[in-house]
C-alpha cells in the first residue's frame, strides 16, 4: 500500500478512546440498522435482497436514476483492466468473561499478530445491558481481494489511480447513473464524508431536477 496512507491516522502512545482527532464523533443511537430500516419503510420502496444488479440491469427502465456503489471497474466488466482492492475476514469468538478488552476496538500492528484489530461491540453502547458472564468479540484479518471477495479498501497506488482516471472518464458518459462510496469512486471515506457526499448528491444532481 503506499505510504502516505499513514497520514490518515494520528499516532497515539497511549490508550486514548478516540480514532480520529474530530471534536464529535460517536455513532447512530440506535445503530446503522435502524437509520436503513427507517428510510426504507415506505410503500414506494420495494427492497430485493439476495439479487445482482448485473443480472437485472437489463430490465431497470432507461429513465430511472441509478446510484451504483458497487466496485467502479467491475460496472464497466474490467474493460481497462482490475483496479487492486483489499478486503477483509472476520472471526468470531463468545468468550466467558464480562469485559475482553475494556475498549471497542484494539489495533495489532505486531508482524507477529495476524489480526489487525479486535473488535468487541459493547462497549458502544454502554447503556445497554449486557451479560456479565461473556462477551462476543471479532478478530478483524485483512487479505488481498479476489473477484470472489467483496472489497472494502482501495489500494490506490499510482498506477491505480491513473487506471481510476479512465474509468471516471467512462462514468460521467454514464447518463442517470451516480457513482457513489468508496467502491464507486475509488477513494478512501469514513462514514460522516459518505453521508455528506450522498446529501449533496441527492441536492445537486436528483432534487434541483
Amino acid at each position: 500500500m503506499p505510504a502516505n496512507i499513514i497520514s490518515r491516522l494520528p499516532v497515539r502512545y497511549n490508550y486514548g478512546p478516540d480514532y480520529f482527532d474530530d471534536p464529535r464523533q460517536g455513532i447512530p443511537v440506535e445503530g446503522y440498522h435502524n437509520i436503513f430500516r427507517n428510510m426504507l419503510n415506505n410503500p414506494n420502496i420495494s427492497v430485493y435482497l439476495n439479487t445482482d444488479y448485473f443480472s437485472i440491469r437489463h430490465k431497470v427502465p432507461k429513465d430511472c436514476h441509478i446510484v451504483y456503489t458497487g466496485p467502479v471497474d467491475r460496472f464497466f466488466d474490467y474493460k481497462y483492466g482490475k483496479l487492486k482492492w483489499r478486503t477483509l475476514k472476520f472471526e468470531k469468538e463468545i468468550i466467558n468473561v464480562e469485559d475482553y478488552q475494556g475498549t471497542s476496538v484494539m489495533n495489532y500492528a505486531d508482524v507477529s499478530v495476524p489480526h489487525t484489530r479486535i473488535h468487541e461491540f459493547k462497549h458502544y453502547h454502554k447503556e445497554r445491558n449486557y451479560p456479565i458472564d461473556s462477551t462476543v468479540i471479532f478478530r478483524e484479518y485483512s487479505a488481498a481481494s479476489t473477484i470472489a471477495d467483496e472489497p472494502y479498501y482501495p489500494i490506490n497506488t499510482d498506477e491505480d489511480r491513473s487506471l481510476f482516471q479512465i474509468y471516471a472518464t467512462e462514468c460521467k458518459k454514464c447518463e442517470n447513473i451516480l457513482f457513489g462510496g468508496r467502491l464507486g469512486t475509488y477513494r478512501y471515506l469514513d462514514m460522516d464524508q459518505s453521508i455528506a457526499e450522498a446529501l449533496e448528491m441527492y441536492e445537486q444532481l436528483i432534487h434541483k431536477n
